[in-house]
């Protein structure tokens, strides 16, 4: 039962909770492409937190925003959600966090299974260190229940003892009709206007037969057997970053881009003097916002050249012009999203076949709300945070087309980097992409510390 000084956050429902076209092509990349993308957020706490705190932030979770499931329909028609307590899984480790493996566990985390469909959609995990200094928790959710916001915000309302009205609306028939109606006539506009848009986007390179670095070899699986995409996660301190960026008269945030940008030529995907498009994603994501995925993007363009290891200058102007052409209305590929939709997985599967991942992306999630950050235990330390996906057939990821996205955060006086590898031919596994990061931020003069040292 919630305490007496709980708040409840409400919204008017008349109607059953239905999927947005973001929330749509997650499900689609999870069932229909097999693509899965995860969220995970692992933190390294004092080893004096009790479980019995971490089970009580379990608990409330369960009753919240990520403890849900999808309801499908047959097309046309949206999938509704599904409040259930029984979305989520809670577990205690006895077995202790060798030094060195941390990493190694939190990837364990994320290779556990998820299925937003039967459940589960989000797992909360935490296992102590073998000396007994620090408790590490995982929590690994679905992106179909929640993008980054959502579950930032959804752990903060937990550890605040925030409800969610978690009250499902039965569907009637009258309902689905009218949804189908809807889902045609918006479906069918963003059709119409894809045909007669003509507003200009920036499109990163992209190589059609790639040439695979002879220092890495490709990842190879065994049949049926999971892969997740190469990361690593490193964190350095944040007077250093801060720092570096002003020594090259550059902020946090176009130093952080520049090094994604730098990780990016490493691995031998972009050479100096191509303008590439790099992916910065917004949230959208307002107050008493029930939405699952509540995330846009802008496209910087970004000159790759060395003038940015001694001037950032080019780079913060980049972004700040990507930032301004935001404009009222979809971008061409949501409205791709919208009529995706109102299309069977079958469809979805041919019509992705045009479609790619980033060349590069820099999610940049700033100074962490300390609640955030502590789980709400007053110990608040690094917080990594990323995105990973997973597939049984190498051939998807090749078909994406992707490179390079990270993700930093800032927290216990240390700026945490996450970076993920979605092309397998150049960066084979989680070391060559460490090495890849490690040898770019010593351009900048910066050393990163692996996770959980």
């Amino acid at each position: 039962m919630m305490s007496d000084t709980s708040r409840t956050r409400t919204a008017e429902r008349l109607t059953p909770e239905r999927l947005t076209p973001d929330d749509d092509l997650f499900v689609r990349m999870e069932h229909a492409l097999r693509l899965p993308v995860v969220n995970q957020c692992v933190w390294r706490l004092d080893g004096n937190v009790t479980d019995a705190a971490i089970a009580e932030i379990a608990a409330r979770l369960r009753r919240g925003r990520l403890s849900r499931l999808v309801h499908r329909r047959r097309t046309p028609g949206r999938d509704r959600w599904v409040h259930t307590p029984a979305a989520g899984r809670f577990s205690l480790s006895d077995r202790p966090i060798a030094a060195g493996e941390e990493a190694s566990w939190a990837r364990r985390c994320v290779d556990a299974p998820l299925d937003t469909i039967r459940g589960p959609s989000w797992r909360l995990t935490a296992a102590r260190s073998a000396n007994g200094s620090a408790v590490f928790v995982s929590l690994v959710a679905s992106h179909v229940v929640g993008d980054g916001g959502a579950v930032m915000t959804a752990v903060t309302e937990a550890v605040a003892d925030i409800a969610f009205d978690a009250t499902d609306t039965p569907p009637r028939l009258r309902d689905n009709l009218r949804d189908t109606a809807t889902l045609l006539g918006t479906a069918g506009r963003a059709a119409a206007a894809m045909v007669t848009d003509r507003r200009p986007t920036t499109q990163p390179r992209r190589d059609s037969h790639p040439e695979t670095p002879a220092a890495t070899t490709a990842v190879t699986a065994g049949e049926n057997a999971p892969v997740s995409a190469p990361t690593t996660i490193l964190t350095i301190r944040s007077d250093a970053f801060r720092s570096a960026a002003s020594a090259s008269g550059g902020t946090p945030n176009s130093l952080f881009v520049a090094i994604m940008v730098g990780a990016l030529e490493r691995t031998g995907r972009i050479h100096p003097g191509e303008a590439i498009g790099l992916s910065l994603p917004m949230s959208t994501r307002t107050d008493n916002d029930r939405r699952a995925n509540a995330t846009t993007g802008v496209t910087a363009a970004i000159v790759v050249d060395d003038d940015r290891y001694r001037d950032l200058g080019a780079i913060r102007t980049a972004c700040k012009s990507a930032f301004r052409t935001l404009v009222d209305g979809p971008s061409p590929a949501a409205r791709l999203g919208i009529v995706a939709q109102a299309l069977g997985d079958r469809a979805v599967r041919r019509l992705a076949a045009n479609v790619s991942a980033p060349l590069c992306l820099a999610s940049n999630l700033g100074e962490l709300d300390p609640r955030f950050a502590s789980l709400g235990t007053g110990s608040v330390g690094p917080v990594a945070m990323r995105s990973v996906a997973s597939t049984p057939d190498l051939e998807v990821l090749r078909s994406m087309a992707g490179g390079i996205s990270g993700w930093a955060s800032e927290s216990g006086g240390l700026v945490t980097l996450c970076v993920t590898s979605l092309d397998p031919d150049r960066v084979a596994d989680d070391q060559a992409l460490s090495k890849v990061v490690a040898d770019e931020l010593g351009r900048w003069s910066l050393t990163g510390s692996a996770w959980g040292t």
